[in-house]
């Protein structure tokens, strides 16, 4: 019976021991989970910390620099050897010392510090535009032992603040209006110049549609012009018409470019606004002036023409040798003169709305034959060559393509060297003739090329500055070319010459 109770005792005690086992196993298994736990979440923040763009540091209450991130390795140059175990003072510039403290005695009375900017100093001397977020390291009993810093490198901000505010100067001291614009034509900034050249203040309009400064009649610019952007076409001084508050029409010349994102997309637009509403009145006046002179002089020009040929008729008659030469001569300066005046005629006419096409089938090539005739009379000093097709009908105004030849003959002739090849040539496709005019002159330069068709634009150089002309006459073959449809080309390269060519429809 003793043996017996003894033996109960005996089990008793080994299942207790044994349940002791089994709960210091699962209390060493919990306790490595947690370490497990806790090592992976170090881990992972040490992972943020190295990855961040911020240079994050810790020290003691002493100042004691006790970590340091690669970024702020990057921002001040110190690498984390030669750093940690260091005072804090050695970032801090001089004058600045008194800083440490303050923020100190701020995180004492548990004010967290956010966004401090100032000032910090790098390794090679320079100093550091920094933004300091600042943070309180607590012990289990909620005592400070020391401070967490996150410091943010204002370098590029600042820079980009510089660039901000220059442009800002520049664009409020602007004498032209600069808007921006949303892709939906909604205002987003408006400068004082477009408060003076539209009377709308910046308030009437930001947030309002950009329509509100367009004539009805004009709206269908919006679209076209977007859709010349988002092409990657630039708009550059595009001429047109705006409205005022008070109902006014001002003359504009529009500088358009597309306003992009980081990634490349466009998301609005800017525009550049001059008023050019007085040269426009001005150049007006002008033309009134220019018709109104060319008129009056067609008629005595045309009756001095007619006496010049009748004198010239019975000096030759009279074998009169020298005076025949000389009124020979006069009668080409009378030819050329009433060109110049129907080309300023022609101008006139295009810009009253009042020049009108004759549209014929007739034979190019008898045309352009007939105008290298021509050419060759008032100026021999320039073999004219024609190459093509020698038969091809064209649907256009055989008068004014005759202009538009007449125009581009002459002007090879002028700006080509004595003796230097002229060809014209023609070729055909099935919808298209393609006309073109090649010179061996003194060519043209890119920058010259993209305002050769201005009115009154004429190149300023050596080579040309004794060269006569108005500047009209490309001016008017371009304005042609444009009723018929068609544009005028050209291909130039300085010292080795030029060729302008245009297309018009083959006549079935």
């Amino acid at each position: 019976m003793k043996d017996s109770k003894e033996i109960s005792r005996l089990i008793a005690e080994f299942e207790k021991q044994e349940q002791a086992l089994v709960l210091d196993n699962l209390l060493f298994k919990e306790t490595v989970d947690t370490l497990r736990i806790a090592e992976e979440k170090s881990a992972v923040l040490n992972s943020i910390v190295e990855s961040s763009d911020d240079a994050i540091i810790s020290k003691d209450l002493n100042g004691i620099i006790t970590s340091w991130n690669t970024a702020a390795y990057k921002i001040f140059g110190y690498t984390s050897e030669e750093i940690v175990g260091e005072s804090i003072l050695k970032l801090i510039p001089r004058g600045r010392e008194d800083e440490e403290t303050h923020i100190l005695n701020q995180l004492r009375q548990g004010i967290r510090v956010d966004h401090f900017e100032t000032r910090r100093l790098r390794k090679d001397g320079n100093l550091v535009d920094v933004s300091l977020t600042i943070s309180p390291i607590l012990n289990e009993e909620g005592s400070i032992i020391g401070v967490s810093k996150i410091a943010r490198d204002l370098t590029a901000h600042r820079k980009a603040e510089v660039v901000s505010e220059r442009l800002s100067a520049i664009i409020n001291s602007s004498d032209d209006a600069i808007i921006s614009k949303d892709l939906n034509s909604i205002v987003t900034s408006w400068n004082d110049s477009a408060e003076r050249i539209f009377g709308y203040t910046a308030a009437e309009m930001i947030g309002e549609s950009i329509l509100k400064i367009i004539p009805p009649d004009r709206y269908t610019e919006e679209p076209r012009i977007l859709s010349q952007l988002k092409q990657g076409n630039r708009v550059d001084h595009f001429e047109t018409v705006r409205m005022r508050k008070d109902g006014g029409l001002i003359y504009v010349s529009l500088t358009i470019s597309p306003i992009k994102d980081r990634n490349g997309d466009i998301v609005g637009l800017s525009k550049i606004a001059r008023d050019i509403t007085e040269n426009k009145l001005m150049e007006k006046k002008k033309d009134e002036f220019i018709g109104f002179v060319s008129h009056e002089l067609k008629t005595p020009l045309t009756s001095l023409r007619s006496y010049v040929q009748i004198a010239l008729h019975k000096a030759r008659q009279q074998e009169l040798d020298f005076i025949a030469n000389a009124l020979s001569r006069a009668e080409i300066q009378t030819k050329k003169m009433e060109k110049m005046i129907s080309d300023f005629l022609s101008v006139s006419r295009f810009e009253e709305g009042k020049m009108q096409l004759e549209i014929s089938r007739f034979d190019i090539v008898g045309l352009l034959k007939s105008c290298i005739e021509d050419a060759s009379i008032l100026s021999s000093r320039h073999p004219i060559i024609y190459e093509g097709i020698q038969e091809c009908y064209v649907n256009g105004d055989i008068e004014k393509i005759s202009l538009v030849m007449t125009n581009l003959i002459g002007n090879a002739q002028k700006y080509s060297p004595e003796q230097g090849n002229i060809t014209v040539s023609c070729i055909a496709n099935d919808k298209n003739v393609t006309i073109s005019i090649q010179d061996e002159g003194i060519g043209i330069s890119e920058k010259d090329q993209k305002q050769l068709f201005q009115k009154f634009y004429r190149v300023n150089s050596e080579k040309t500055r004794f060269i006569s002309g108005f500047g009209i006459g490309l001016y008017l073959v371009s304005m042609i070319l444009d009723l018929h449809e068609s544009n005028i080309r050209v291909k130039s390269c300085q010292g080795e010459g030029s060729t302008f060519c245009f297309d018009l429809p083959a006549a079935v």
